[in-house]
């Protein structure tokens, strides 16, 4: 074989290999398109039960078909206080283990059942997906479409690699400089170090296997690029912890330490078992014997450290200290991370998070304007400054997160979902500055030292009851997303509404019995509109459940169509 045959074989195999590595991200996208819900089922249920945690973990990444991805959101959970240490150290377990699905589909579509070659059935999906995605109008039918598009993709890839790769396989002085390098430091280095580059360990199993399949690689040589590649997947994980918190730095520790002892418990275990004589006995093909390994490593590596579990993470957290250094930045997301718009399920279950914390912090500024109307006590003064000004800052926030959001491939329930979430965070803002209103009432009193009667603020605190009320079950609604609720959110602004309109009357009967200031008076008037515009928001909000449906109550801002423009921009 001359220079210029070699430099078409490795054209080639790099051609492959990105056919291989797009056909699995398009696989990988569209299956957790599909199967968003459940994977946002799945993450809610974690809780201080590593085994379940571990199920998670290998659920979620045979899903997303990438460890590095899974650990790179659950930094993102632990730097937001969503998750803890111990709870993400057990789905990384589980993540180690669902990223072998790959090399096991490879394996098994690549001769991995006797001498039945089912590669190229899978790669006719290829085409089969193509014509799903072309002719269909239907979102579920184009997503499966280009699940199959993208499973025939990594076979398509897998043989344009291996038939690019085979006329070098019989050149024999090339076989033999291959078959030279047996160094077990020197593979395990070689696969850490392509892993770190190309950051996908499925990516080099499907190559290892590939060349092992054509005569290229031997399984005693291929087992030490598998394993290798374990720790190079890491790479992700590292880069993705900078500038997160302590913890979060600590979830890529983890990862690093689970597959650096993995790799160490095998090379050890190596020197008595010798795995490269033991697993062909067991298995009849070499790339059967490759995903076996890989499984077999990641299933042990976890039944290892499952029972060390907590001196694991107390190394990690020895590795990575406490930082002296606080936080300078004034405002920030609670629930939300740059990391969960790789997985868009999971951003979206995360942003409505957010809102219902944006809610909760203008609901609280409205409870103390209130209570300082009530009470003429203004010591809640600078706290509700800082609220407000937390609640500014979390609208253009949030806006700006969805924008990115909506750049990625979401379901059209979370499409719709995001298009309504414009109008809420903007009824939330709008009843945040509604809270400011009355603190500014609050305020006026105190300056002018004016009163309110005992019977104005008797019926301030009912009006204020129902609209408590009101509050309760307009974000039990939107929590559930369940629209049952907005008929009670109706019948509770009806009577706001209707409170509205007495304190009106009780007014004007004060007035001309001369029992009522004229100024407090206007004030007393501003302050029941407030709370019946306040009311307004919440039916709105509660109407967003109704995902694309613009609320038709008063006080609505703009229409689901006008934000879904927003989010295509």
């Amino acid at each position: 074989m001359n220079g210029l045959d070699l430099f078409y074989a490795l054209l080639g195999l790099l051609a492959g290999l990105g056919v291989f590595i797009y056909g699995m991200k398009l696989m990988g996208d569209n299956l957790e398109s599909v199967a968003g819900e459940k994977i946002k089922t799945m993450f809610a249920k974690i809780s201080n039960n590593r085994l379940l945690g571990v199920g998670i973990g290998a659920g979620t990444t045979a899903v997303i078909q990438s460890s590095s991805a899974v650990t790179v959101m659950l930094i993102g959970f632990v730097n937001s206080g969503l998750m803890t240490l111990m709870q993400a150290t057990a789905v990384i377990y589980g993540a180690n283990i669902g990223t072998t699905v790959t090399a096991q589909i490879v394996a098994l579509g690549y001769g991995g059942i006797e001498a039945f070659d089912l590669s190229a059935i899978f790669a006719a999906g290829a085409g089969v997906g193509a014509f799903m995605l072309m002719f269909s109008r239907s979102d579920v039918v184009k997503k499966i479409g280009a699940i199959i598009a993208g499973l025939g993709m990594i076979f398509v890839g897998l043989s344009v690699m291996g038939g690019s790769m085979e006329g070098v396989a019989e050149s024999p002085e090339i076989v033999a400089s291959v078959s030279r390098i047996s160094n077990p430091m020197l593979l395990l280095l070689f696969g850490i170090a392509f892993t770190a580059v190309i950051q996908s360990s499925s990516a080099v199993s499907g190559l290892t296997i590939t060349l092992a399949a054509i005569g290229m690689l031997r399984f005693d040589q291929a087992m030490y690029l598998i394993v290798g590649s374990n720790i190079g997947t890491c790479v992700t994980a590292l880069l993705g912890s900078i500038g997160a918190s302590t913890n979060a730095k600590r979830v890529a520790v983890v990862h690093l330490l689970f597959n650096v002892f993995g790799v160490i418990v095998f090379m050890l275990t190596d020197l008595f078992v010798h795995y490269g004589r033991l697993l062909p006995q067991w298995f009849s093909t070499t790339q059967l014997q490759i995903a076996m390994l890989h499984t077999m490593f990641n299933v042990a590596t976890t039944i290892i450290l499952f029972p060390l579990t907590k001196p694991l993470v107390r190394l990690a957290t020895l590795i990575v200290p406490e930082s002296k250094r606080k936080a300078v930045a004034q405002f920030g997301f609670r629930y939300l991370e740059d990391s969960f718009l790789q997985t868009p399920p999971i951003a979206v279950a995360q942003l409505k998070s957010e809102i219902v914390r944006m809610a909760e912090l203008a609901k609280r500024n409205l409870d103390l304007a209130t209570e300082a109307v009530l009470t003429e006590n203004l010591s809640a003064t600078p706290d509700m400054i800082k609220r407000e000004a937390e609640i500014n800052f979390l609208n253009k926030a949030i806006a700006g997160y969805m924008v990115r959001l909506g750049q990625s491939e979401l379901s059209e329930r979370d499409f719709k979902y995001l298009s309504v979430s414009y109008h809420t965070i903007s009824d939330i803002e709008r009843i945040g500055d509604y809270a400011e209103n009355i603190k500014e009432y609050a305020e006026q009193l105190s300056k002018d030292q004016m009163h309110l009667s005992d019977n104005s603020k008797k019926e301030i605190a009912e009006a204020k009851a129902v609209l408590d009320e009101m509050f309760d079950v307009t974000m039990q609604t939107y929590r559930s997303g369940n629209p049952d609720g907005i008929k009670e959110v109706y019948r509770l602004e009806r009577i706001m509404d209707e409170t509205k309109e007495k304190m009106g009357q009780k007014h004007v009967e004060r007035l001309r019995g001369n029992r009522c200031n004229p100024e407090v008076g206007a004030l007393y008037l501003s302050l029941s509109s407030d709370f019946e515009r306040v009311a307004d928001h919440l039916t709105n909000i509660a109407g967003a459940t109704r995902y694309g449906e613009s609320p038709e109550k008063k006080g609505a801002q703009s229409t689901a169509s006008d934000t879904e423009k927003a989010v295509k921009e």
